[in-house]
């Protein structure tokens, strides 16, 4: 983006806590405008108040990412204020784990909506502004490592974020055959949020993250930079080297996943009540931008994440193996030594 983000018009849904707020203050220390959305009033007004500390205006506006309504709300008051919206962050979002039959199919479908349509409204309601601006601007919707390669036991997750990926790429090029307008996916892996506070727990145990965990500042700095030098996708983490597993040899890679998640979610760590987390309705607690999730993975201390890490590392190797034979002239397969880019 020329001249960097000093002074341009930024939205940012999902600012009251994690990786929205951690990405509203990133945006601030650089000297843009913004207009923060969620639906906890309170810690989004506390957002507002450290990012203006830093010298920008920042403008609180109460609205849920599944109300078309209210996102239209949420762009105009942008364009009223500020003139203009130059970039539009899709950050609001939740997570759902247990086996797919155990959670109530309302809890499911609410996920879906938060996490997909929620993209879908705010990327509807932004883009009229742009359009009319000369079909200028950026729109950045948060994915997930759940949106490149399946997730077990969070099914719905990954259908959700499955489905953000394939809603940015089509929009991405749709708007690039026509205008100047920017749409990029942002893909982190396990991150450092309070959503073990907000997310829906069905696994009858703590959820615990699969390492290496990513602290949230580091995915607001990538996303500063994804608003200077746009591209189609960012992969943040170290996660992502399972991918190219997945997409060279899917079956065993995702026999494997479905292995280690069913170990690491469902069979160890504390057991825990059932949760529906934030989906239907905000809780008062994780207004952070950490949550300390993953502390004892970060230290080594849980054999569960060592099985992880290890499982990982295997389906990575796997991938590799498989690709190798691919690409060796005259060895099995070796017509199909073409693989996608990430």
């Amino acid at each position: 983006m020329k001249n960097g983000v000093q002074g341009k018009s930024i939205v940012i849904t999902g600012a009251s806590s994690g990786m929205g707020r951690a990405t509203a203050l990133a945006f601030a220390g650089r000297g843009a405008n913004l207009v923060l959305a969620a639906r906890r009033e309170e810690p989004l007004q506390a957002a507002a108040r450290d990012c203006e500390a830093l010298g920008v205006q920042a403008i609180a506006v109460p609205a849920d990412v599944t109300d078309v309504s209210e996102m239209r709300a949420v762009a105009q008051t942008a364009v009223e204020r500020f003139g203009s919206i130059d970039i539009w962050m899709n950050i609001a979002g939740l997570s759902l784990w247990g086996r797919f039959a155990d959670i109530p199919i309302e809890a499911q479908q609410e996920l879906i909506r938060v996490n997909l349509l929620g993209v879908i409204n705010g990327s509807h309601a932004a883009l009229p502004h742009m359009l009319s601006a000369g079909g200028r601007g950026m729109i950045v919707n948060m994915a997930s490592i759940g949106g490149r390669i399946p997730q077990p036991f969070a099914a719905a997750y990954s259908a959700s974020k499955f489905g953000v990926a394939g809603f940015t790429e089509a929009l991405r090029y749709e708007l690039r055959s026509e205008t100047s307008i920017e749409v990029c996916g942002v893909y982190p892996g396990f991150v450092d949020t309070p959503t073990d506070i907000h997310s829906a727990n069905y696994t009858g145990r703590t959820l615990r993250p699969l390492p290496p965990v990513i602290a949230p500042e580091r995915v607001a700095e990538a996303m500063v930079a994804l608003a200077l030098r746009p591209r189609r996708a960012l992969h943040i983490g170290l996660h992502h080297l399972s991918a190219a597993a997945y997409q060279v040899a899917p079956e065993p890679s995702g026999r494997l996943f479905g292995i280690i998640s069913r170990r690491h979610f469902i069979e160890a760590g504390p057991t825990a009540a059932e949760f529906e987390g934030t989906l239907f309705q905000p809780v008062p607690d994780g207004t952070g931008i950490r949550g300390g999730w993953g502390a004892p993975e970060r230290k080594g201390r849980n054999s569960g994440a060592a099985v992880a890490l290890a499982g990982i590392a295997a389906a990575s190797a796997v991938g590799a193996f498989m690709l190798s034979r691919r690409s060796v002239p005259g060895g099995h397969g070796a017509h199909q030594t073409r693989i996608p880019a990430s």
